[in-house]
């Protein structure tokens, strides 16, 4: 699967802290839930796992998924 250049997690990483600050009386505790799964989605924050190759010693590390139905990467898994 190829990365797009910009994700919703990083507009939410980037501009969220500012964006919930400003809308603090108009937000959800259902919205901050699904706003803090998507940043973390797919990050060390919430683990992963290393795989690694017998044959040639290469590491791949897979991080886990948020798996909330609102996250654009989990919404055909969840």
């Amino acid at each position: 699967m190829v990365r797009s250049a910009l994700e919703v997690a990083d507009i939410f990483r980037a501009f969220g802290p500012a964006w919930r600050l400003a809308q603090h009386d108009h937000l959800s505790l259902g919205q901050l839930k699904v706003m803090s799964a998507i940043e973390q989605c797919r990050t060390a924050a919430l683990g992963g796992h290393v795989l690694r190759c017998e044959a040639c010693e290469q590491i791949d590390i897979s991080y886990n998924s948020c798996r909330n139905r609102h996250c654009p990467k989990c919404q055909a898994r969840a």
